[in-house]
């Protein structure tokens, strides 16, 4: 009894997060870092209590144990055995009596033991829905939070589309509103706001399939079509090019993959399909002229004269320059902000503007953590969405529950997604990003327990 309260109890603090995070401006920001990172450490006490009280071994695969204990022991040598500090007033590294100054120590102490508190913390969130995912009925609870969350991100970005706010609702104008016009819902950033819309939506589709292939309640369908195209609409009307293009790139895979079933499913009724389809046609019309779609497409208009002069292809020249000095381990987590003017500086092309992110995400990853720490993050990341793919053909049609054989494919597909705008911007190096991948990382590694016997 003591257990299950501690494993419930764990779980919805957890639910809470994926709630928070992208509220809180998208986890962006040092307070909700902070907030975030203290909701996740509390689900994470817990369920180590729970595991403790009942003498549970956890479910996940030992490899996943593997490659999450070498990032953090990759990433808190480097904090352990940090070699400076950097004075930003000053602009010079002050230099710290570390451990083993002949072996690789981050150059700033602060930034890089911030980031590796979340980064466990992340890490151990990888493991802890790997567990969860082992039962069916919290499984489909946390498909059914990830589909309204990703519902009201989107809502709140089509009112602000529709009432032509100049800043996030509950914050004043800008004193110079021409100077922010990227902002969606609460992001501060339309690319990263998208990006997580593309994560989300998927998932609601697959609510959508469910609920129709299932044979639900007519509320329930309702209510996850509606949620659809929300969210849909929202990626529709975010003036992120990228996400745009990743979204058309997911909705042909997901056609491909479920449109037979649910074609098949609502062949006995093509009078109510077709109303269907006319409805959702009217909404999406609606929503449009609603939500000003005009400047998304405008700026695609613009793309061919704006896209090769973009300030983020000289930055990644700049940051490859300085790929031969990070070497095998990098210059420490999260230290791209401090290192990145070192080189833009010393070079002839020197780009404007200050660079907290480099606009892609994979060779930050290796300037950060060097070619060790890049290969176990690519062998966690694609490693996953490997094991989701291999364990969705052997083991999806005989041993998985109808769900699990909706939702597996959906969570790859977004992983897909997100990796491809990577390429273009910095998706993985925001909080509620992290944690919703970190959560569909947990359902690609935990599938590969799923077709034994569940809780």
């Amino acid at each position: 009894m003591i257990s299950r309260f501690f494993r419930s109890t764990s779980r919805w603090i957890f639910f809470a997060a994926l709630v928070y995070a992208p509220w809180a401006y998208g986890a962006t920001t040092s307070e909700s870092i902070q907030i975030t990172n203290w909701v996740l450490l509390a689900a994470l006490v817990l369920w180590a209590i729970e595991l403790l009280v009942s003498r549970r071994t956890p479910r996940f695969p030992r490899l996943l144990f593997f490659l999450t204990a070498a990032l953090i022991c990759v990433g808190g040598w480097m904090v352990f055995n940090a070699k400076s500090v950097y004075d930003s007033d000053f602009f010079v590294f002050v230099p710290l009596h570390n451990f083993a100054p002949p072996v690789a120590g981050s150059v700033d102490y602060p930034i890089s033991a911030a980031w590796m508190i979340r980064g466990a913390l992340l890490l151990g969130i990888i493991l802890f829905v790997a567990d969860l995912s082992q039962s069916n009925r919290w499984l489909l609870r946390l498909w059914y939070v990830i589909g309204l969350v990703g519902g009201s991100i989107a809502f709140l970005g089509l009112l602000q589309k529709a009432t032509g706010t100049l800043m996030i609702l509950w914050q004043p104008p800008p004193p110079d509103p021409l100077r922010v016009t990227t902002f969606f819902a609460t992001y501060y950033y339309h690319g990263n706001a998208g990006a997580f819309l593309n994560l989300v939506w998927p998932l609601s589709s697959g609510l959508v399939i469910r609920a129709f292939s299932s044979g639900s309640h007519p509320w329930m369908r309702a209510m996850w079509t509606s949620v659809f195209l929300l969210t849909i609409a929202a990626v529709l009307a975010n003036t992120s090019r990228m996400a745009q293009l990743v979204a058309l790139l997911l909705l042909v895979a997901i056609c491909v993959q479920f449109g037979p079933l649910l074609l098949r499913k609502l062949s006995g009724g093509k009078s109510a399909a077709l109303a269907g389809a006319l409805a959702i046609g009217l909404a999406l019309i609606a929503f449009a002229q609603a939500s000003h779609f005009e400047q998304p497409l405008n700026r695609w208009q613009a793309a061919r004269e704006l896209i090769p002069n973009d300030a983020r292809w000289q930055a990644s020249r700049v940051a490859v320059r300085a790929l031969p000095d990070a070497g095998l381990f990098g210059f420490g987590p999260g230290t791209f902000r401090v290192v990145f003017p070192i080189y833009n500086r010393s070079g002839s092309d020197q780009v404007p503007g200050t660079w907290r992110f480099l606009h892609e995400d994979y060779l930050q990853t290796v300037l950060e953590w060097g070619w060790i720490g890049g290969i176990l993050w690519a062998l966690l990341f694609f490693g996953g969405i490997t094991v989701g793919i291999r364990g969705y053909k052997e083991h999806a049609r005989r041993d998985w529950t109808p769900r699990r054989r909706v939702l597996q494919p959906l969570v790859i597909v977004a992983l897909i997604g997100v990796a491809l705008h990577a390429l273009v911007d910095f998706p993985g190096q925001i909080e509620s990003i992290q944690l919703y991948v970190a959560t569909y990382l947990g359902f690609c590694w935990g599938s590969r327990l799923w077709h034994e016997r569940f809780r």
